[in-house]
This record gives structure tokens, C-alpha cells and sequence, in this order.
């Protein structure tokens, strides 16, 4: 059984629970409740191998949303190996510190997402645990030894990896390096003061140019869910030009599809947003917003009048709680003018 946990190999066997091999690798895979579903501290996204894993539990259905079960989300203490093969599992906290690192804006809209989902199953969720309650599934001393057995496990797993589990340790040492050499507080040494005229920092990434015409990192696609970027970054497509020049027809759609197993409507979606991309200033994320007014292609934004765009952008950004900064009624305006510029090469 070829187990990796947050790209650390895991030792594990058909007919363990996934939380307990990670509580037994010391993966960062919570484990408060001790297997009951009731934290949801297991979260996790399965990038490959579900089909090693056993069916979805009524405790899973009750909790996830149909948007997460469709992106891979299970309860790592709910799901069973079944079978053999290759499991590659990404944790909540992991999935957090990436996009931290690669794209931090997309927090945002990840927590409105993640707040949304929760909103939505409380009552199923609420409801799936006064049934076990009623039924007894949850009183008996098995469930409270589980219970006490995965808080011993966390304990465990804080003292003997307590510096491994520090998020992104090595990018705050290298920070605290930077300040201390260039903060305009420094006391200066002996070997006198540095002068330092422009500083780019940027993080997981390579600085990226103002011109967005498809030269964006692979976190980009991370918007789409961590199950669609790595499965595109396996197929060698690393930036949204690729993605374009690989998709911008529709056998080459078919073909995305098959290989990376991503679904044919998500791979259209996703070669769109690459499309719109070319614009002076745009970002996927910016393009999935267009996409949420019903602009989700270069032709469609280049029809689009500037004022009721912006008021429609608005609307969705009011609605959906997006701390995001909205666009000038110039910047759109630039948006429609870019596209009405731009060549057409994706066909349909």
C-alpha cells in the first residue's frame, strides 16, 4: 500500500481507518473527537486513490457538502482502505499553508467557501448526531475510549514534532533574516550600512509580471480546488497558457479530460478563465468572478457594458462576503476594451 499524507510517505494496511494511519505517521491530520465526525479536524481532499478508500458514511453525507464530496472531501476518521493501490491524501491545515504561500488572497474566498459549506450542513450535521445519541451509537465506553485514545494521539503527535509542525518555519527564518539585514531600524555593524532602492519579496512563487497574458504560477489554478491543480501539474501544465494551448479546442478539451481525469464542464470553465487571462490584469481569480456574472468568455466581456458590469460585481462580492478589492469602473472598463482587442482562439 503506497500511502502519502501531505507528501510525506505513510506506512498503513487495507482495513485501517485513514485517521489512524496518520495519527501512527504523525501526519498533520487532526484528531480530536476520536473518530465520532463530530470536530471535523480530519477534513481532508483525497488528490488520488479514492477508489482505495470505503463508500461514503451517513456521518460524511451529513457534514460535506455536495460541492466538497465532489472535490475529493472526505472524514479522514470516517474512511476505510478497502484496497490497494496508490493514496495520496492533503490535510485542511496543509491545504491552507499552500495557498498561504502560493496565492494568499485566495484565503478569502476559501473561508467564505469553507463558512458557507459549514452554514449549509449544520442542521444535516446537528441532526446526524442527536440520531446516533438516540441510537446509542455514540454513549458506550468504545466511543469514549476512541475519544480519549485521539486526544493522546494529538498530545503525542504536539511533543514529539512540535518544530515539524510549525507552518512554514523556514520562510519565517528566512523573513526574520531579511528584516534584520535590510528594516530601517537595524543598527548598523561593523560592516557598515547596506543600501537597499527597490525590494521585491515574494512567497512560493516567482514574481509575477502586472501583465497577466497567461505567465501566472501554477498556484493559480489552486481556485479550482487542489484535486484540479495537481492533477493538471502531473500532466506537465504549469501556467494558464498552457493550459490554453492545450484546450483551446475541443478535441484537445477531450483529451484533458481523459488524461487528467478532470471533469470535460470543468476543463472548458477552466480553458475560458485561461482565456480571459490574456488580459491586461487579469488573474483566475479575477475571472472567476467575471464568471459569477455570467461573463465567462473573452467574446461575452467584450459586449459587456462597463457600468452594470462593475454594479453586477458588486452585487456578487456584497453577497457572498468576499473581502476582495473590487475594480475600478476604469479597470473594467480596460478589462472590455482588452477583450474586444484580443484575437479569438478558443473554439467551441
Amino acid at each position: 500500500m503506497n500511502i502519502i499524507i501531505n507528501d510525506k510517505p505513510c506506512e498503513g494496511a487495507v482495513g485501517e481507518k485513514l485517521s489512524r494511519v496518520a495519527q501512527e505517521n504523525k501526519a498533520h491530520v487532526g484528531y480530536v473527537c476520536g473518530g465520532l465526525g463530530i470536530c471535523q479536524t480530519c477534513y481532508v481532499t483525497i488528490l488520488e486513490g479514492g477508489g482505495c478508500l470505503s463508500e461514503m458514511t451517513d456521518v460524511e453525507k451529513a457534514f460535506l457538502s455536495d460541492r466538497q464530496i465532489a472535490d475529493g472531501a472526505r472524514l479522514a476518521c470516517q474512511a476505510t482502505i478497502e484496497r490497494e493501490g496508490t493514496l495520496r491524501v492533503l490535510s485542511r491545515p496543509e491545504e491552507v499553508r499552500r495557498m498561504l504561500l502560493s496565492n494568499p488572497l485566495s484565503l478569502f474566498s476559501y473561508g467564505v467557501e469553507m463558512g458557507n459549506a459549514a452554514a449549509k450542513r449544520f442542521i444535516p450535521g446537528v441532526s446526524n448526531v442527536i440520531e446516533r445519541l438516540r441510537d446509542g451509537r455514540m454513549s458506550d465506553r468504545d466511543s469514549i475510549g476512541e475519544l480519549l485514545d485521539g486526544m493522546g494521539f494529538a498530545a503525542r503527535f504536539g511533543v514529539a514534532s512540535a518544530v515539524e509542525s510549525i507552518p512554514f518555519r523556514d520562510q519565517i527564518g528566512d523573513l526574520i533574516d531579511f528584516v534584520k539585514r535590510y528594516a530601517p531600524f537595524s543598527s548598523p555593524g561593523p560592516d557598515g550600512v547596506e543600501t537597499l532602492e527597490k525590494i521585491t519579496l515574494t512567497i512560493g512563487s516567482e514574481q509575477r509580471p502586472e501583465n497577466h497574458d497567461g505567465g501566472s504560477p501554477a498556484g493559480a489554478f489552486d481556485v479550482f480546488g487542489f484535486g484540479v491543480a495537481d492533477s493538471l501539474t502531473k500532466d506537465g501544465i504549469t501556467t494558464p497558457q498552457e493550459l490554453l494551448e492545450r484546450g483551446k479546442t475541443p478535441g484537445g478539451r477531450r483529451t484533458l479530460s481523459e488524461v487528467t481525469g478532470i471533469e470535460a464542464g470543468v476543463i472548458l470553465r477552466m480553458v475560458n478563465c485561461a482565456d480571459l487571462c490574456r488580459i491586461d490584469g487579469m488573474d483566475f481569480s479575477t475571472a472567476r468572478l467575471l464568471e459569477a456574472a455570467g461573463v465567462d468568455t473573452v467574446p461575452e466581456l467584450a459586449q459587456r457594458n462597463p457600468s452594470n458590469l462593475l454594479a453586477k460585481l458588486c452585487e456578487i462580492v456584497r453577497k457572498s462576503g468576499d473581502a476582495r478589492e473590487l475594480p475600478s469602473i476604469d479597470q473594467v472598463g480596460r478589462w472590455i476594451g482588452g477583450a474586444k482587442k484580443l484575437p479569438r482562439i478558443v473554439s467551441y
